[in-house]
C-alpha cells in the first residue's frame, strides 16, 4: 500500500515552528550557566565541583524522566505533554532567579530539567505523524538547527543582558516566555493530521504492551551501541559548551565574558549548519544513518583534540573556526534518532527515542559534573585553575568519544526505506 500524501501542509509547518520554539527555550536552559559561571560562583559561593553539579542537575532530572515520558508520549500524545510539563521549568527559572543558596539553585535546576524532559522527544513524536520517513532525518536536523538559537541566546546575548540587568532578571524573563509558549502549544498544536502518511490499517492498531516494548528495545544490541555514542556525543558537547569552555577561555586564554560568549556562539552557528546538512546527507545523498554519524563523530573528536593542550595555538580566529566545526560535526549525530526509530515499530517510536535520550542527558550530567571534579583536582593559581586542569578534562572527552565510535561502528545500518517498510507492516510487530 502506498503512503498517503499529507494534508494541511501549512498546518504541519506551523506546528513545527511552535514546537521548535519550545526547543529553543529548552536549549537555552541547558547551557545558560556557561557565560554567567563567574557570577554564580560569586553570588552562590560555589567551587568548580559544585558549579559542575549545579550544571548537571538539569540533565539528571531530565534523564530520569525520559523513559516514562516516552511511554506517555506514545499513549497521551505530544500536545498535552508539551503544553503542561514546561510550566515546571518556568517555576524553576523563577526560583533560580531568587536563589541565594546552592540548595535552592540546585532544586531550581532540577525543576527546569523535569519540565523540559518531554520537549525534544515530543517534537520528534509529532514529526513521525506529520512528516514522511524520507523527511524524518532532515526534520530532526532542522529541529536541532532551530533549537540551536537557544544556545545562541545563552552565549553573547545572555552575557550582555546579564551585564545590563543581572543574571537574575534574565531568568525571570525566560520563565515568563516559557509560560506563554505553553499556552501557544495547547492552543495550536495537534498530535496528528486528520489524514496522514500512515496507512489507515496501521493507524488503527492497538498500542504495543509496555513491557514488550521495553523488552524489545533494551534487548537490542543496536540500542546500546546507539545509546553509547549519544552518551559521549552530547555529554561531552554540553559539558564543553554549556559550562567548561567558558571558564577555560577566560582562565587559560584571558578572554572576557563577552569574548568567551562570542566564541561559544560559533558552536551554535555550527549546529545550525550541521543539523540540516547531516540530515540531508542521510536522507538523500548517502541514504545511510550510520555513515553520517561515524564521519561526523570522527571530525568532532578531531576538534576536541585541539583543546587537550597537545598543540599551542593562541589565534582567536582559530578558536572561532574550531568551535564552529565542533558544533557542526557534533550535530551530525542527531541522525541517531532516525537510526533508532527505524529499528522499531512506529507505535513505540517515542519510547525508543526517549530511551536513547536517557543516555543522551545522562552523558550531559555526568560530563558536566565529572569535568568539574577533574578540574578541582588541580590547585588554583592566582585564583584560577591552570590550563592543564582543563586540558586533562577535555582529554577525557576525547577518549570517551573514540571508544563510543568504535563500539557504534559495529551497529546495523538503516535507511529511510527501512522506516517505510516498518510503517507499512513489514517490520517488527
Amino acid at each position: 500500500m502506498r503512503a498517503k500524501a499529507i494534508s494541511g501542509n501549512g498546518k504541519r509547518w506551523t506546528i513545527f515552528a511552535i514546537l521548535s520554539s519550545m526547543f529553543v527555550v529548552s536549549m537555552y536552559y541547558r547551557v545558560s550557566n556557561a557565560v554567567i559561571a563567574r557570577e554564580l560562583v560569586r553570588d552562590l559561593g560555589l567551587s568548580a565541583e559544585s558549579l559542575g553539579l549545579l550544571g548537571g542537575a538539569f540533565f539528571y532530572s531530565f534523564a530520569v524522566l525520559q523513559v516514562p515520558m516516552g511511554m506517555a508520549l506514545d499513549r497521551v500524545g505530544p500536545r498535552l505533554m508539551i503544553a503542561t510539563f514546561p510550566l515546571l521549568t518556568a517555576l524553576g527559572a523563577l526560583l533560580f532567579a531568587f536563589s541565594e543558596t546552592f540548595t535552592l539553585a540546585f532544586i531550581a535546576r532540577l525543576l527546569m530539567g523535569m519540565g523540559m524532559a518531554c520537549v525534544l522527544m515530543g517534537t520528534f513524536k509529532a514529526l513521525t505523524t506529520w512528516f514522511t520517513p524520507d523527511e524524518f532525518a532532515t526534520m530532526i536536523g532542522l529541529t536541532y538547527s532551530v533549537g540551536t538559537l537557544g544556545n545562541i541566546l545563552a552565549t553573547s546575548p545572555l552575557a550582555y543582558m546579564a551585564s545590563l540587568v543581572g543574571w537574575r532578571i534574565s531568568f525571570v524573563v525566560i520563565g515568563i516566555a516559557t509560560i506563554l509558549l505553553c499556552a501557544m502549544v495547547f492552543r495550536v498544536v495537534r498530535d496528528r493530521p486528520e489524514e496522514g502518511w500512515i496507512s489507515e490499517s496501521r493507524s488503527k492498531e492497538e498500542h504495543i504492551p509496555i513491557l514488550l516494548s521495553l523488552r524489545m528495545i533494551f534487548g537490542s544490541i543496536a540500542f546500546w551501541q546507539i545509546s553509547m555514542v549519544n552518551f559521549f556525543r552530547y555529554g561531552t558537547f554540553v559539558a564543553i559548551q554549556g559550562l567548561w569552555a567558558g571558564p577555560y577561555l577566560m582562565d587559560a586564554l584571558g578572554y572576557s565574558p563577552i569574548q568567551a560568549g562570542n566564541t561559544l556562539l560559533m558552536m551554535s552557528l555550527g549546529g545550525i549548519i550541521g543539523g540540516p546538512l547531516g540530515g540531508r546527507l542521510s536522507d538523500r545523498v548517502l541514504r545511510s544513518r550510520k555513515k553520517v554519524v561515524i564521519w561526523g563523530m570522527c571530525a568532532y573528536g578531531m576538534g576536541i583534540f585541539f583543546l587537550t593542550g597537545s598543540t599551542s595555538i593562541t589565534s582567536d580566529v582559530f578558536y572561532y573556526v574550531l568551535f564552529l566545526c565542533l558544533g557542526c560535526f557534533m550535530s551530525f549525530g542527531m541522525v541517531v534518532f532516525s537510526h533508532i526509530k527505524e529499528l522499531f515499530d512506529t507505535r513505540m517510536a517515542a519510547t525508543a527515542m526517549t530511551a536513547i535520550n536517557f543516555f543522551t542527558m545522562m552523558g550531559a550530567a555526568v560530563f558536566t559534573q565529572g569535568m568539574g571534579r577533574i578540574i578541582e583536582i588541580f590547585p588554583k593559581v592566582g585564583g584560577i585553575y591552570p590550563p592543564r586542569a582543563y586540558h586533562i578534562a577535555f582529554l577525557s572527552c576525547l577518549l570517551g568519544v573514540a571508544l563510543a565510535v568504535a563500539f557504534y561502528g559495529f551497529s546495523k545500518d538503516t535507511t529511510p526505506s527501512d522506516a517505510a517498510s516498518i510503517e507499512m507492516g513489514k517490520g517488527q510487530p
